[in-house]
C-alpha cells in the first residue's frame, strides 16, 4: 500500500528511485538536507521550515497519512518534563476525540 503510494507520489516505480540511506533521527537528517546532501521524506513540523529556515516541507500528493502510537512501560518513573509531555499528549487527544 504504501509503496504503491509513493510511485503515485514519485510518478515512477519505488524500484527506480535512487534511496541511499534511512534514518531514525530527523534532526541529523535535516542537517544533511541544509547541507545539499540529499532530500528526507518526513512527517510535517517536526522540522524547523518557518522564519529564515532554508529548509520547506512539501506534502505527498496523494496525501498519505499514518497513525502514530505512543507506549511506554506500566508504572514507568518519568523526568518532570516527561511527565508533562505525557499529560500534554493525553489532553490533547482527548479534545480531539471530543471535539469530533
Amino acid at each position: 500500500m504504501i509503496f504503491s503510494c509513493f510511485s503515485l507520489c514519485f510518478g515512477r516505480n519505488i524500484d527506480d528511485l535512487h534511496i541511499v540511506g534511512t534514518y531514525n533521527l530527523i534532526f541529523n537528517v535535516a542537517l544533511m538536507v541544509q547541507e545539499s546532501i540529499g532530500y528526507a521524506l518526513c512527517l510535517d513540523k517536526l522540522v524547523n521550515t518557518s522564519g529564515d529556515s532554508v529548509l520547506c516541507f512539501r506534502p505527498l500528493l496523494p496525501k498519505l497519512e499514518v497513525n502514530l502510537n505512543v507506549i511506554w512501560k506500566k508504572h514507568q518513573m518519568f523526568s518532570h518534563a516527561a511527565d508533562l509531555f505525557i499529560e500534554n499528549l493525553q489532553a490533547a487527544i482527548q479534545k480531539s476525540n471530543s471535539s469530533g
